[in-house]
């Protein structure tokens, strides 16, 4: 399989619209917390939002507006950083994808590039938050070695270390965290699936 210029765009704009989606999915989480903790049913958003993990826009469906007033500190721009953070954090899981598949066409030097395309378009560690590198991610991933978990710990890290609002131990907050516990995992595997099954598309060609 040739994998030339117009395939790494394409795999790059997934993982990045991705990434976006995860990010607004944040947004709408914290909303729909905003007035009846206790009646929430979050089924809804889980289902819509996992249902195509890269299109950022699949939860506008749901009807519920978004605005800075509503979502607070989530509209400052450091909040604005955490996606660049989550698009470095799905970009740091690139190299897994070789066991993902029976075969996988990439090569270290293709997940060199999407690496290096992913960066120009963004993708970036903030203040070294996550503790991971495509060096070392790399290097686990040619030896064998057990995948790390992925899970949105460094997002609780960004919360109490640079969050105001979104620090305060209430229950609006802890509903938000618990919810990206499970979105991290969720929205990556989505993410390999949908990778895996482009990869799979494009051997067969």
């Amino acid at each position: 399989m040739d994998f030339d210029f117009k395939e790494r765009t394409i795999m790059t704009e997934m993982v990045e619209n991705t990434a976006q989606s995860l990010f607004n999915t944040m947004k709408y989480i914290y909303v729909l917390s905003e007035s009846d903790f206790y009646n929430i049913n979050c089924k809804d958003i889980f289902k819509v939002a996992l249902s195509d993990v890269t299109n950022p826009d699949i939860l506008d469906n749901l009807g519920i507006q978004i605005n800075d007033f509503k979502i607070g500190e989530m509209a400052s721009e450091e909040f604005g950083r955490v996606k660049a953070m989550i698009h470095y954090a799905f970009v740091m899981r690139l190299p897994f994808l070789r066991r993902a598949m029976d075969f996988c066409p990439l090569k270290e030097t293709h997940i060199k590039d999407l690496y290096s395309l992913a960066i120009k378009r963004g993708a970036e560690n903030h203040g070294e938050i996550i503790d991971e590198d495509i060096k070392t991610m790399l290097k686990i991933a040619r030896n064998r070695q057990p995948e790390p978990a992925f899970d949105g710990e460094w997002f609780r890290r960004w919360v109490y270390t640079r969050g105001k609002e979104l620090s305060v131990i209430n229950n609006r907050n802890m509903f938000l965290l618990g919810c990206m516990d499970a979105m991290f995992p969720l929205y990556y595997s989505a993410l390999t699936e949908k990778l895996t099954m482009l990869l799979l598309k494009w051997q067969e060609k």
